[in-house]
Formats: structure tokens, C-alpha cells, sequence
């Protein structure tokens, strides 16, 4: 790159467009909302919700679900949780952060590598724009959108940050003249893989990756050198087992497929036509075939269907010309090898789900470099014609301002719940998990009809990823039963037949529900208790528990459950409402106000909590305040609204925490002034 500067400014130019480019088309991804696994990994995970920073606070962050896998990223989820709570912001700045120090030393790893002895008489001039052209196109393929953009990916991204910093430390240590500076780089890539390993597993291939990048570029695949480094490969690939049993227990390997809609060979015949779907993502990202959650047909047999046998002889005739032809084109074959060699931990026989994009971000960082010296190649080629050269450069400009413009439209997509999941059904409608994600979402914005409908199709399509499905879309539609059209027989129904396919912390909560609303407030208690277990990290579970403990008049333990659910989500109102009534029932009248206000400052449209209010401002003779809050009731309903409300709590008054007294109610409505 001839700018006629110092390559300290070459970088530092570089370093900025890097950064330029990425901030431009990530600009709208930083209030994009919590999606699907984001649930479970972090906003419903007590294990990240870090309260201070001691020592017992982080280290809980270690262990989640009682083991150390991926404990390096919910860190700093733990540690984002401290310093914002739930607030996406702050989230959403770190993955950015990452995704772009993953770019910076991609390029770095790639002007290094371009530079060594055996590669630097082809590439050595021309290192730093290959490098920066190979890196860019990488960074803004839309592919890594999810990487980014999608929260709990950070996990995926942080991989392979730590992933390509070991390589260029690795790298920078074999190539120092200096002893202890080799040591210092060497130290600084095992803690890049340490923490590469503590991002996600996947990074467990990166001894094999370094064996072979050493072979091909710093010894050199000399006859000699192949036999001495075969000897060498023994000891790698046991490191990489010993790793990946740290992880998992693969005893219960086979046990897994149990639960999965395939078997581990019809999982090993699909990987390759994934593989290669992959590969057509990467080269070929326009908005129409990228979405989050895949549907893939699973191959049954080699010829079921029929893409499958072709798919894997493909991959074995890549794989071995890669091999073949490493002497000739060491660069090219590297390249192939390493997209391939990273795609076998989450490719191969772990019963894992099919098809994720984020899965490609390690795997796709050589991708582009073979693209980049290809362009800069044909550029050079036309050095006598400037008009040609014009015209190439162009062309890559309009690909880059093309994958960027793709990823902003998909940042678009996936920063609102509703219109990642009708983006997701329109372009995997055979899904059977996207109806249901659609349904239950537009159930919590109000669009019953719609979202029932979509429970429908799910069960209609019995297209599974596991075996579970099934049940827990049953108990969504329980749910709108007993929820919207206040069917508790239809409800029961539904979630008794869920229990032909499975068990699940949904099926609990909804008889738990059921019972409560029948009173058999033992019952309810029990199934409670049984859904926390599962999932004792959702905080409606927690409140619905409260609300169990409040009608069984064990006030303390109603109070602990909903002060639990408001530790697991701080804008919850629901759990101060019965925090209220069981502080009022304690004769705590004034903390019961406050709790009650609190539970308006969250949740305005609650009207019973108005009631609730009226009713304790009447007790108490405080009529300035009732006279206030009968105003902000009546500004959201009329005044003959409001005892058909009392009714309606009447009617179901096991599911509310208070229920107000309708002669108190009615006598407030007569005398108040407000009210005529």
C-alpha cells in the first residue's frame, strides 16, 4: 500500500476505516431488543446478574448451570449486568467492541502471516492492502450480523477474538529474534486461548489450526518436515480430546440424540450440505436467504435427499485436493483446510442443532483472504490500463457498500421482537419452532387471534428441532386459553395432552395457574415449586409462587418469593403489588402504599392496582390522595367501566393480589367529586 507514510500512521489509517465502516452500518444495532436464547443465557440467568464486584459475585459467574464452559463470556455478562442491569445499551456496545478488535487482528494476523520468509516474495509489497481488503470483507459480511448483534453471540464473537489473537501472538512469538520476547508472545497466546476456550468451545481446535499453520508457512512443506510434524500431530489432537472431555461428559453423547428429531448419522450426512449452505451464505448474503432460525432438511439416507451423497464426496474431494495441492499453493490450501478443520466441533457428531450462522465466524476468517489477493492480483494485472483498475476497484467498493447496507437491514430486523419472528416465518415457513416464537410474541403484544393461529400451524407443521417442542406449544396455547378467553377446561386440556410428548416448567406453571384459580392452593404450591426447579430463573415463575404463598396467608415467604422477582427483573411490576397487599395484610399500611405506587410507576395500565390504592386511601382518610388516583383511573377508563373491572376480579379473585371491596368502590365512585 503505497500512502507514502510511516507504517505506524498505514496502520493507524487502516485501524480508523476499519472502525469507520463498522460503526456506520452497526449504528442501529445498539438498542435492538432481547431475543430467544438471550433469555435463558442472560436476562432469566440469576448466574449473571452480578450485584457488586465481589469476589462470591463474579466467581457465581463461573459456574452456571454447575459447569465452568463458556464461563469467560457470561463474565462479562455479569459484569455488563452490574454496570447497566438489563439495559441493551451497554450489551450492545461490548459485542460491537469485540467484532471490531476480532477485524483490527485479523488484519494484523494476515499482514504478519504475508510477511513471513517463505510468503513474503509474493506478498510482501502488497501485505497490508491484501490484509486490510481480506479483513474489511470479512467484518461486514452480513453472515456475522447475528455474531453481533444477536447478545448471547457475544459468545461466539469473543471465541473467535481470542481465537485470532492467539494466531498473531503465536505468530509474532516464532518469528521474534529476541528469547524473551518470544516467551512474552507465546505467554500471551495460551491466555488467548484460554480465554478463547472461556468464550465457547469451539476454539478447542485452535493446537490443530497452529500445527498446521506452523507446517505450511514457518517450516515449510518439505518432505522431511511432513514426517517429523506427523509425529507432532499425536500429541495435538490428544490435547484437543483431553480439552473437549474438560467440557463434556461423552458418556451421555448418545443420550443427547434422544431428545433430537435425527440420529448422530443422519446428523453426520447433513452436516456437509450444510457446510456447503454455509459456504453460499458467506459468498452469496443477500437479505432474502439470511434469517436466524434455519429449516434444513434432515438427510435420511446418502440419496434422501439426493444432494446428500454429492455434499460429502464434494467435502472429501475439497479437504484432499486442499492436501494435495498444499505444496504448490500453501496460502489457498490453508485457507480451505482452516474453514473446514473449524467447523468440526459443531459440524460433526455433538448433538447439537443443525444450522446456526454464528457458527461460521472462526471458520470464515481465512475465507476472504484467497478473494483479496485474487483482486489485488487483477489489479496489477492492469496496471498499464488505469480505466480497468478504476473499474475493479469499484466493483469491490459497490460489494462492500452492498454486504454493509445487507448487514444494516438486518440489525433493522433484528432489533424488535415481532419483526425478527414475521421476518423468520416468511423465510422458513415449514418451521415449526418460528410459528410458535411468532405466536407467543404477538400474544404478549395483544394480537390474540393471530398469535393463537400461529400455536396452530406450529402443531400442524410437526416440523421439531427436539422432541420438547411439541409439549411447550401445547401449553402456549393452554395459555391463551386460560389467559385471553378465560377457558380453564380447554386450557387443562391442552396442557394435559402436552404431557404425550414431555415435562416442562410451562406444563407446571399453567396447572399451577389452573389450581390457584380454583383455589386448591396445595396443588398450586407443588406444580410452583416444580417449574422453579426447572427454571429458577424466571421471574413470573417467582411472582406466581408469591402470589400462591399470599392466598395461603404465609405473608414472609409471599414478600421473599416477590422481592426474588424483582431481584431477577427490577422493572417487574407484578411482584409489588403482592409485596403491597401482603405488607397491608401485615398492617404495614403505609410501606404498602409505597409498594403499590411502585408497582404504578411500572405498569400505568394496571387498573387493578388503582382500586387497590383507592381502596387504602379511603382507610386511611387520605382524601387528596384518593381523589388523585381516582383521576389517573378515570383518565384510562370511564366511570361505568370501573365496577365491571371490580367484577371481573370478583370472578377470578385467587389470580389477583388484592381484591377490592365493590360497596367501598361504589360508595367512592358516588361521593367523589372526580367521579361525576
Amino acid at each position: 500500500m503505497n500512502l507514502k507514510v510511516s507504517p505506524y500512521r498505514q496502520h493507524l489509517i487502516i485501524f480508523a476505516s476499519l472502525a469507520i465502516v463498522l460503526l456506520t452500518i452497526y449504528s442501529n444495532s445498539f438498542h435492538g431488543v432481547w431475543h430467544f436464547d438471550d433469555f435463558d443465557n442472560v436476562g432469566n440467568n440469576p448466574g449473571v446478574h452480578v450485584k457488586s464486584l465481589t469476589s462470591e459475585e463474579l466467581q457465581k459467574t463461573f459456574f452456571i448451570k454447575g459447569r465452568v464452559g463458556r464461563s469467560f463470556a457470561y463474565f462479562t455478562f455479569g459484569l455488563n449486568y452490574y454496570f447497566g442491569g438489563l439495559e441493551v445499551f451497554g450489551y450492545h456496545v461490548v459485542n460491537f467492541t469485540i467484532h471490531l478488535l476480532a477485524a483490527l487482528f485479523l488484519f494484523l494476523f494476515l499482514n504478519e502471516t504475508l510477511r513471513l520468509p517463505s510468503l513474503r516474495d509474493h506478498y510482501s509489497e502488497k501485505a497490508l492492502v491484501i490484509s486490510f481488503i481480506a479483513a474489511l470483507l470479512w467484518a461486514v459480511n452480513p453472515v456475522h450480523a447475528t455474531s453481533v448483534t444477536y447478545i448471547v453471540q457475544r459468545m461466539s464473537s469473543m471465541a473467535g477474538l481470542f481465537f485470532i489473537m492467539a494466531m498473531f501472538f503465536y505468530v509474532r512469538g516464532r518469528t521474534s529474534p529476541s528469547r524473551a520476547k518470544a516467551v512474552t508472545y507465546f505467554t500471551f497466546c495460551v491466555v488467548a486461548f484460554l480465554l478463547a476456550l472461556g468464550s465457547k468451545e469451539n476454539a478447542v481446535m485452535l493446537p490443530v489450526i497452529l500445527w498446521l499453520y506452523d507446517l505450511f508457512f514457518i517450516q515449510g512443506l518439505t518432505s522431511r518436515n511432513i514426517r517429523k510434524n506427523i509425529i507432532i500431530l499425536a500429541p495435538v489432537l490428544f490435547s484437543v480430546i483431553a480439552i473437549g472431555l474438560l467440557y463434556r461428559d461423552f458418556s451421555t453423547l448418545i443420550q443427547g440424540y434422544d431428545t433430537r428429531p435425527f440420529t448422530m448419522g443422519e446428523r453426520l450426512m447433513t452436516q456437509p450440505r450444510v457446510v456447503f449452505f454455509y459456504l453460499s451464505l458467506l459468498f452469496y448474503p443477500i437479505p432474502s436467504r439470511l434469517t436466524l432460525l434455519y429449516d434444513i432438511d434432515i438427510s435420511r439416507s446418502l440419496l434422501e435427499p439426493w444432494t446428500t451423497l454429492p455434499a460429502i464426496v464434494a467435502l472429501f474431494l475439497i479437504v484432499a485436493l486442499a492436501l494435495l495441492s498444499a505444496r504448490r499453493w500453501p496460502l489457498l490450501s490453508f485457507c480451505v483446510l482452516f474453514f473446514f478443520i473449524n467447523h468440526v466441533v459443531e459440524g460433526s457428531f455433538l448433538p447439537l442443532e443443525m444450522v446456526y450462522e454464528h457458527r461460521n465466524y472462526i471458520p470464515s476468517m481465512m475465507l476472504f483472504l484467497p478473494v483479496a489477493v485474487f483482486v489485488v492480483a487483477v489489479i496489477r494485472r492492469f496496471s498499464y490500463n488505469r480505466m480497468y483498475q478504476a473499474f475493479i476497484l469499484a466493483a469491490l467498493v459497490l460489494v462492500i457498500v452492498d454486504q454493509g447496507h445487507t448487514t444494516y437491514m438486518r440489525n433493522d430486523i433484528l432489533s424488535d421482537e415481532k419483526t425478527l419472528w414475521l421476518d423468520n416465518v416468511e423465510k422458513a415457513p415449514n418451521s415449526s419452532r418460528v410459528h410458535a416464537l411468532l405466536g407467543k410474541t404477538l400474544l404478549n403484544e395483544g394480537g390474540h387471534q393471530q398469535a393463537l393461529l400461529e400455536f396452530q400451524e406450529a402443531m400442524r407443521l410437526k416440523r421439531w428441532v427436539n422432541r420438547t417442542e411439541p409439549a411447550i406449544y401445547l401449553c402456549y396455547i393452554g395459555n391463551f386459553f386460560m389467559d385471553v378467553m378465560g377457558d380453564d377446561r380447554k386450557a387443562e386440556s391442552h396442557y394435559e395432552k402436552s404431557l404425550e410428548y414431555s415435562y416442562t416448567h410451562e406444563y407446571f406453571n399453567g396447572m399451577a395457574m389452573i389450581n390457584l384459580k380454583r383455589g386448591n392452593l396445595v396443588e398450586a404450591e407443588g406444580l410452583m415449586l416444580q417449574a422453579i426447579k426447572i427454571k429458577p430463573g424466571l421471574p413470573d415463575y417467582r411472582n406466581n409462587y408469591a402470589l400462591v404463598l399470599l392466598k395461603q396467608g404465609r405473608l414472609d415467604e409471599a414478600i421473599a418469593s416477590s422481592q426474588k422477582a424483582l431481584e431477577l427483573k427490577p422493572d417487574y411490576g407484578e411482584p409489588n403489588g403482592i409485596m403491597a397487599e401482603a405488607l397491608h395484610r401485615k398492617g404495614m399500611t403505609a410501606e404498602s402504599i409505597t409498594s403499590w405506587e411502585k408497582y404504578l410507576q411500572r405498569a400505568p395500565d394496571r387498573y387493578y392496582a388503582y382500586l387497590a390504592l383507592m381502596d387504602l386511601y379511603e382507610s386511611a382518610g387520605n382524601r387528596a390522595a384518593l381523589e388523585d388516583t381516582l383521576k389517573q383511573l378515570l383518565q384510562r377508563v370511564r366511570k361505568d367501566q370501573v365496577l365491571q373491572i371490580v367484577q371481573r376480579i370478583h370472578e377470578r379473585k385467587n389470580m389477583f393480589a388484592h381484591v377490592p371491596d365493590p360497596e367501598r368502590i361504589r360508595y367512592i365512585l358516588e361521593k367523589t367529586r372526580l367521579a361525576g
